[in-house]
């Protein structure tokens, strides 16, 4: 395009001789609590266009990028090409969720985003480091994802390179396997409505060496097909999608002792819902996936966590 060869006239890098590969930054995963109390609130056209936007300006290969979102080909294309009757139909496809997350982490992680190293990783392309000279290492980071050195300093804790036709030199390090919950003390009400376990699941996944069969034995699936009601469970969609099902419960418990296991402080609407229900059931908010009469001037309205009431009117 014109855009690019006026880059390449400026900078001496062209950036259609090869496709970059993005690998997840050290601390991704350290805002996705944060990023469910915001909320997202982007429209699918828009954060399709986003997507667009990224891939194009940094050449990076959308195969990579569904790696770093944790999403599998059909799912990102069927996002991608928008096959639904309404748009807003798209916020129940994987794809939605991760990738909003990915640009809110983005933004979080400042000079270690993905964004930020692959403007540093440009700058040394233009100013004609090769591979050799830059003396390329590995180095570990703390979330198990390696990352490439033999760029500045500062990008060693953040994302790998890897240009193809050029040796990687920086692989992801295996995943660790799902640890031994067994012995995890929690609450047993449950605070995380269908959807909130749907996304816990999902960035549990992208940690540790899992699937549904595995995740189902943990929970005490112990049939022949244990990951079956896992996965029609993650098949639902909305808040409340799967709410009925048995598999519910002990997947919110799952996830709370995943919770305790790793250490990681209450949310600030668990701690709200905490308070509010003192020792009793903890309400999710309006079930939508259940039939529900309306009377004459009822309506359904958010609260300030973001759960449905249903108003009479009067």
């Amino acid at each position: 395009t014109r855009a690019r060869a006026v880059a390449k006239a400026a900078t001496g890098y062209d950036a259609a001789m090869s496709k970059v590969n993005i690998t997840r930054p050290d601390g991704y995963y350290d805002f996705y609590d944060d990023f469910l109390d915001d909320g997202v609130s982007v429209a699918p056209k828009a954060l399709r266009a986003k997507i667009r936007t990224f891939l194009e300006k940094w050449n990076v290969t959308a195969t990579s990028f569904q790696k770093v979102i944790a999403v599998n080909s059909n799912s990102y294309g069927k996002f991608m090409t928008m096959q639904y009757k309404n748009q807003w139909s798209a916020t129940s496809n994987g794809t939605y969720m991760s990738a909003a997350y990915f640009f809110y982490v983005d933004q979080k992680l400042g000079k270690d985003s993905i964004t930020a190293t692959l403007k540093r990783g440009q700058a040394v392309a233009a100013s004609g480091i090769t591979s050799s000279m830059a003396q390329p290492l590995v180095e570990p980071n703390s979330n198990g994802v390696q990352a490439t050195a033999g760029l500045p300093s500062s990008s060693k804790s953040s994302v790998g390179l890897t240009p193809r036709g050029m040796p990687k030199t920086a692989r992801p390090a295996q995943k660790p396997p799902l640890p031994d919950l067994s012995s995890v003390n929690i609450d047993e009400r449950v605070f995380l409505n269908p959807k909130e376990v749907r996304a816990e699941i999902s960035a549990i996944k992208r940690r540790y060496k899992c699937n549904n069969a595995s995740i189902g034995r943990a929970v005490g699936e112990m049939n022949s097909q244990p990951g079956a009601a896992v996965s029609r469970f993650l098949d639902k969609g909305g808040d409340f999608g799967g709410g009925q099902m048995e598999i519910y419960r002990p997947l919110a418990h799952f996830c709370e002792k995943f919770r305790v296991y790793e250490n990681k402080p209450k949310s600030a609407k668990r701690i709200m819902l905490e308070a509010e229900a003192a020792d009793g059931r903890p309400y999710l908010g309006h079930d939508t996936s259940r039939p529900t009469i309306f009377f004459p001037g009822a309506f359904l309205a958010k609260d300030s966590l973001g759960r449905l009431h249903y108003q009479s009117g009067y």
